[in-house]
Parts: C-alpha cells; sequence; structure tokens
C-alpha cells in the first residue's frame, strides 16, 4: 500500500524536529556529531521520497510539487553548511546552519497542512452524495 503524501510531509517534520533537538544537544556538547549527521541524512532520504511522492501526484499539484522541490534543495545546502561549520567552527556559518535549519521546518510543517488539506478535498469529492438524484 503507498504511502499517502500527508504521512511522508507528517513523518519527515517529526524527523527534523528530531534533528534541530539533536543539534541543540550538540551545540551544548551533551552528543557528539555523530547522531545529528545521521538523522541529518534520515532527514535528506525521507525528503527525497517525499519529492518522488509529490511528484508523481494525480493530479499534480504545483504548490506542493514546488515546495518539495525546495525543501530537498534546501536540506542540501543545510548538509553542506553543518559540515562547513564542523570542520571550520565558523559561528556565523552556525547560525546560518540554524536559520536555515527553522525555514527547513517551516517548509515541512506548511507541506504537512497542505498535503493534508488536499487530502481531506480529495476524499471529500471522492464520497458519492447521499441526497436525490434529479
Amino acid at each position: 500500500m503507498k504511502m499517502k503524501i500527508h504521512l511522508w510531509f507528517r513523518v519527515t517534520s517529526i524527523i527534523v524536529f528530531l534533528q534541530i533537538a539533536l543539534g541543540g544537544l550538540l551545540t551544548f556538547s551533551f552528543i557528539t556529531p555523530l547522531p545529528h549527521i545521521i538523522v541529518g541524512f534520515a532527514v535528506l532520504a525521507f525528503a527525497i521520497v517525499t519529492l518522488v511522492v509529490a511528484q508523481t501526484l494525480k493530479p499534480p499539484f504545483r504548490p506542493l510539487q514546488g515546495l518539495s522541490v525546495g525543501l530537498v534543495l534546501l536540506i542540501i545546502v543545510q548538509i553542506i553548511l553543518g559540515f562547513t561549520t564542523l570542520s571550520t567552527g565558523n559561528l556565523v556559518i552556525a547560525w546560518v546552519h540554524l536559520l536555515v535549519a527553522m525555514g527547513i521546518y517551516g517548509m515541512v510543517i506548511a507541506g504537512t497542512f497542505m498535503s493534508m488539506r488536499l487530502d481531506y478535498r480529495s476524499r471529500e469529492q471522492s464520497v458519492p452524495s447521499v441526497g436525490p438524484q434529479a
């Protein structure tokens, strides 16, 4: 059974939230970078699957398709920023890394609600009416 797009966005948003929490733990030296790196690549993997599912929607829903492309691109930028921060320790890059993380989180939350609304509307249209037929 194929998972619906709203479920992919929902799971991705949960993993992004976990990733942000791990980033905070890493910032204050409660964990090593490895868990943050592993979950970061998991976020990318889920975002790619979400992108594929969004691109294959029938009928196509352009806002969600664009959002999913932007999400994957922003996550790739985020990974580059993360490794740059890790190797240089540059605080400006670290702050940009945090701000991009907030943008990613906003995008997955927006995608979750947008896709839930799309799913609700498609179910609403597929239910036959109960009233008298003219």
